[in-house]
């Protein structure tokens, strides 16, 4: 059985990598990032399966890409938040 949370990780560290220690943080932390997780990394590698496919897995290709780029999104804007940091007051 294949590991999609460390599959969907390391596909999003590969996209992202200059937030590698959230996305791995966060991978070992928090629950919800970890089932997001998951979900983009079973996607991921189904929408790899139908591509290997050709032009017989074409359109299934075309509906995983979608919802990898959904998921990617939305793990994305979860990063997003938990690095976002209120600055020092006097500082700029």
């Amino acid at each position: 059985m294949e590991n999609y949370l460390a599959a969907g990780c390391s596909e999003l560290v590969k996209q992202s990598p200059c937030d590698e220690f959230t996305i791995l943080s966060l991978s070992r932390s928090d629950p919800k990032f970890q089932a997001i997780c998951r979900d983009f990394g079973e996607a991921v590698t189904a929408f790899r399966s139908f591509q290997a496919q050709g032009e017989r897995g074409q359109a299934r290709a075309a509906e995983f890409r979608q919802i990898c780029e959904d998921l990617r999104i939305e793990l994305m804007e979860y990063v997003d938040q938990s690095t976002a940091r209120p600055k020092a007051q006097g500082r700029q």
